[in-house]
């Protein structure tokens, strides 16, 4: 999805004269690796003051769109903790006009409302991690011979798990990826979110679907 940039008059903190700037409204982080990049370097929707020099945020309302990862977020730097609630009821409002207009898309998960752009950026670090591990054990399960079952982005972020998980032998059911997560952790003890995954089958949970 193409990213947007609108334009409007920022307030330089200093009191100096309101200027017009540019600004992201919608980030497209599947077309636009560049912006994600700005936000995670603290460098996105910053401007200078053309009358004193101080750079600061101009902070507006923006979409962060990840169809691949199955990642969207509403961030509102704006609102303040007593009108959040009134601005999330909007944000949950646009969430859903953007749904109906991207139907092709078939976002049929829950978007997050945040409200501010370290949030967001905790986010995005948080899902370098998850890619991290999940890449590590791909490794650790080539290794061993095991097939690797993908897990909907969406579902394995919400419950702390990796984006695929190891399997032994060609049938998905509890016993073959209990067997080779098992097997695959020992390889590596820290690897927390396969932990994280076995605890919770073990437990009783259900085995989630692969892609």
């Amino acid at each position: 999805m193409k990213s947007i940039k609108s334009s409007g008059s920022a307030v330089c903190p200093d009191g100096c004269e309101p200027f017009d700037a540019e600004f992201w409204t919608l980030i497209g982080a599947d077309e636009d690796e560049s912006l994600k990049q700005a936000l995670l370097g603290g460098e996105l929707n910053l401007v200078r003051c053309p009358e004193c020099g101080k750079f600061f945020y101009h902070d507006r309302d923006i979409i962060y769109f990840d169809p691949p990862a199955q990642l969207l977020a509403f961030v509102a730097p704006n609102a303040g903790k007593k009108d959040f609630d009134k601005v999330k009821a909007k944000m949950q409002a646009d969430f859903k006009l953007l749904k109906e207009n991207l139907a092709s898309l078939n976002i049929d998960y829950a978007p997050f409302y945040l409200r501010t752009l370290e949030e967001l950026k905790a986010m995005l670090d948080y899902e370098a991690k998850i890619s991290e591990q999940s890449e590590v054990i791909a490794a650790f399960a080539a290794q061993r011979g095991f097939k690797l079952a993908p897990l909907r982005r969406a579902d394995a972020r919400a419950n702390g798990w990796p984006f695929y998980i190891p399997v032994a032998g060609a049938d998905y059911n509890k016993e073959a990826v209990l067997k080779a997560s098992k097997e695959v952790l020992a390889q590596n003890p820290d690897m927390g979110l396969l932990a994280a995954f076995i605890k919770g089958i073990s437990a009783g949970e259900p085995l989630p679907p692969r892609i």
